[in-house]
């Protein structure tokens, strides 16, 4: 009995009615639709994200719809209109931000398009892919892999961006003086 109300504790704020995207960031208010502007990497054995932007296994490409479905205070939970896939969105200490200044970073009203246009056609193959390879520009790392957490990338006019696979394993982006990548160092 207590196992079955811990269960049911854990999954209640995966329960009732969508949200609408402006109960969740005000920004988004008269949406109807919201999409991913990034492409984002989850954990897809346990469903999960976190504002540090873990670089796991997984892919939800940039332009995604999705569907608010819950919200805490360090917490969304949302579903993939494509695949009906539930994700839940965590606030973590390494993204340095505000957990709503952190969603407004990932999720708005529109695909960017302009900004997938603006790439290569060899850049828009690896935000496909969701990688980051050589000769890429700092836009076309950001729409493969999202931003590098503040805590450790405070401006992304640094030269070096640090991202992180788990809690232990983390890489390296390089940029050249044109804003190119040079190297990717794991």
């Amino acid at each position: 009995m207590v196992v079955a109300a811990a269960l049911a504790a854990s999954c209640a704020h995966r329960q009732g009615p969508p949200l609408e995207p402006s109960q969740v960031i005000a920004s988004l208010a008269g949406a109807t639709t919201v999409y991913t502007l990034t492409n984002l990497h989850p954990d897809d054995e346990r469903m999960v994200l976190y504002t540090a932007n873990f670089q796991q296994p997984g892919l939800i490409p940039v332009c995604t719809e999705i569907t608010f479905l819950r919200r805490g205070d360090d917490w969304v939970t949302f579903r993939v209109s494509s695949t009906g896939k539930e994700y839940e969105y965590d606030s973590h200490a390494a993204s340095a931000e505000p957990f709503v200044q952190n969603l407004e970073r990932y999720f708005g009203k529109a695909c960017p398009t302009a900004k997938l246009e603006a790439l290569t056609p060899r850049e828009r193959d690896m935000v496909r892919m969701g990688v980051v390879v050589a000769g890429m520009s700092k836009e076309a790392v950001v729409l493969s892999i999202g931003y590098p957490p503040l805590r450790d990338t405070p401006t992304l006019e640094r030269p070096v961006w640090k991202y992180w696979s788990s809690r232990l394993r983390y890489f390296l982006v390089e940029f050249d003086d044109s804003g190119k990548v040079e190297k990717v160092t794991y």
